[in-house]
């Protein structure tokens, strides 16, 4: 049985020291703590994140959303316009968002401030603000992502209990195509449950299935996670459904399954996961289905930094989940969207080679990037 506690915070949204480079958000919004929908591997029932102990049904409802988050805003100096990412931890459409509102309470005062969002979810509840996300995607940029592990009904009511079933999140793709054509809508298929969502029938029907819905991508990549209480529930749950893959998975992560305490590694051991990606590549080259998000770019001195980091974290992306070393351009990308002043005044003081990570190679790679642009250097 569900249980409701409002709780009042100090704070509504929290800023990335860096732009996240897979799903562009810049600040973060947990509308609610706790999540209704129940997915047994889930990482934020891990310790790191001190949420509720009985995290399916202890739900906090964070009171005065809208207050809180208009004030902060409007107090805002060094709050730039950016991405917010509904939710880190929690869904901002669980059942609760129909009671209590708080997820459109803080996409209207969003909207009022001018700031894009992405959000992630598995409801179909996103569709009820369809309306404000297509004016928020008009007016600058939305995006909306269904994450969905697998096709397969059966296997979703283990994985994701509570959660709509898969045919009906492709069928929020198909909506939010067909009605709100300033929303950029995809799948996150995240994680890659092993053994019960990894075969090639599996990972095909989710790329098909999302093809056809009409998604303008499907981003994957990482192993499912496993760490302290969040895999304990994991495996309990795993052992009671399926115990024939218990030893499988001792195998991938390492470790002796014991109920009490778990001492496995974090993501799975060896080349697993890169043999996932290989196929989902494969995958995603067979059905034409782009594997990013096109970023947000802002008007102001941001633009150029953030039109040439998207080509060099997208280019990082593709080294990582390819086994390939990546560390270099991700931090050359992820310095370079931080700059507190134009690319290009950086450039015509011949001061690149100051941005950390940025060496000649990446030098000669921003100047042709600066002089392609129509108004720039060369231009």
């Amino acid at each position: 049985m569900t249980r409701y506690a409002e709780k009042r915070f100090k704070s509504i949204i929290n800023k990335r020291k860096y732009v996240d480079s897979w799903f562009w958000d810049r600040y973060s919004i947990n509308p609610y703590n706790g999540c209704q929908f129940g997915c047994v591997f889930c990482d934020s029932r891990s310790n790191r994140y001190y949420l509720p102990t009985d995290f399916d049904n202890d739900i906090i409802v964070k009171t005065g959303v809208g207050e809180m988050l208009d004030g902060r805003l409007s107090r805002a100096r060094t709050l730039l316009p950016d991405v917010v990412g509904f939710s880190g931890s929690t869904d901002p459409y669980q059942p609760a968002e129909a009671r209590y509102g708080n997820t459109r309470q803080c996409l209207e005062i969003l909207a009022k401030h001018g700031y894009p969002v992405h959000i992630a979810t598995k409801s179909t509840l996103v569709l009820r603000d369809l309306d404000l996300l297509e004016s928020m995607g008009r007016d600058g940029w939305c995006t909306v992502s269904l994450t969905i592990t697998t096709a397969d009904s059966e296997t979703a009511r283990f994985l994701e209990k509570r959660a709509p079933n898969p045919r009906a999140r492709f069928d929020v793709i198909r909506t939010v195509r067909r009605e709100a054509g300033h929303v950029q809508t995809g799948v996150f298929l995240i994680p890659v449950v092993p053994f019960l969502c990894d075969s090639d029938r599996e990972l095909e029907d989710v790329v098909r299935r999302s093809k056809e819905a009409g998604a303008d991508y499907i981003l994957f990549g990482g192993g499912m996670s496993m760490r302290d209480t969040q895999a304990l529930w994991f495996m309990k749950h795993l052992a009671e459904r399926y115990p024939e893959l218990v030893g499988a998975y001792e195998q991938l992560y390492g470790f002796r399954y014991d109920p009490s305490s778990y001492a496995g590694s974090y993501e799975p051991r060896g080349s697993y996961q890169l043999g996932v990606n290989g196929k989902l590549l494969s995958l995603c080259d067979k059905y034409d289905m782009p594997y990013r998000i096109k970023r947000y770019i802002p008007d102001d001195f941001r633009r150029e930094s953030y039109m040439i980091s998207e080509k060099l974290l997208n280019r990082s992306y593709l080294l990582q989940v390819t086994g390939k070393a990546w560390k270099r351009i991700f931090w050359a990308g992820m310095n370079i969207q931080n700059l507190g002043e134009s690319l290009s005044d950086i450039a015509a003081r011949g001061e690149l080679r100051n941005i950390r990570n940025v060496d000649e190679e990446m030098e000669d790679f921003i100047l042709r990037e600066l002089w392609s642009y129509p108004g720039e250097p060369g231009g």
